[in-house]
């Protein structure tokens, strides 16, 4: 069964810095603008090591 990322999927959390528990688990455990507050928020809820990435918006390209 393939995995889907439901980041790209949404608009829910565009153009915002997420934080998920880890690679393996994507489960969104905070969200917001500012990427230091989204790491406070993340570790504050039990997850400091939580993997922050940048969703962006959908008409936006970006070239890693």
């Amino acid at each position: 069964m393939e995995k889907k990322n439901i980041l790209l999927k949404s608009n829910e959390y565009a153009g915002k810095y997420v934080a998920l528990k880890s690679f393996k688990d994507r489960t969104v455990v905070a969200h917001g603008i500012i990427p230091k507050q989204v790491m406070k928020e993340s570790s504050s809820k039990g997850y400091p090591d939580a993997v922050i990435v940048f969703v962006p918006e959908n008409t936006i390209s970006h070239v890693y």
